[in-house]
């Protein structure tokens, strides 16, 4: 029996500009990663929605920032906390080659969304982006995640196209349609691999 192909994660991509200021409100503070175990404690349970053993943890920690690529977790990972909670988490990575921002594993506890915090989160990772001198940046997402999407487009990001070939390419621009579609949009807007904006034409 044949299995169904996986599909490719959406992207979506950034070209440098000055991000718009968005703070959030009285009693939220903003902490960076500083080798605290709690701090990895609480990002599995931002991310799995529950606290895991501590191995769990720890290769967690490990496999997604100790050791990715070019990610410094002291000055990358940044946390959100309402009092003593931690409820947000968002990562900021910075590639030298290719001068490129990347914006990694982000999250808002459950009971903590709808409150108008994403805007402020992701500009936590955009000012980072924007004072590391990055040309362009790109995160990908799923489909399924209509709000933060809309939040991301916000932010200053658009689709990036990431399809590999003729068929998945023309795949990513119809997913993306109906994407624009749900949110009510309008006209989608791509972007290429190389962060050049798309020809309305060839988005058909």
């Amino acid at each position: 029996m044949c299995r169904k192909k996986k599909q490719r994660q959406l992207a979506m991509g950034w070209i440098r500009k000055e991000p718009e200021p968005a703070f959030f409100p009285e009693g939220y503070t903003v902490e960076k990663y500083c080798g605290e175990q709690q701090q990895k404690r609480e990002f599995y349970r931002l991310w799995r929605g529950e606290y895991g053993s501590e191995k769990e943890v720890n290769d967690m920690f490990y496999r997604e920032f100790e050791n990715y690529h070019d990610c410094k977790p002291t000055s990358d990972v940044h946390f959100v906390k309402y009092g003593d909670e931690y409820i947000g988490t968002i990562t900021a990575i910075h590639h030298p080659f290719g001068n490129l921002g990347y914006v990694h594993m982000v999250a808002i506890r459950e009971d903590y969304r709808g409150k108008h915090l994403s805007r402020p989160l992701n500009y936590i990772a955009m000012k980072k982006i924007y004072e590391d001198g990055s040309k362009h940046a790109f995160l990908t997402t799923n489909g399924w995640r209509k709000n933060a999407i809309r939040s991301y487009i916000k932010a200053g990001f658009l689709p990036l196209q990431n399809g590999v070939g003729k068929t998945e390419k023309q795949e990513m621009i119809d997913r993306w349609k109906e994407v624009y579609k749900d949110l009510e949009l309008g006209e989608l807007q791509m972007l290429d691999k190389h962060y050049r904006p798309i020809p309305k034409e060839k988005l058909q």
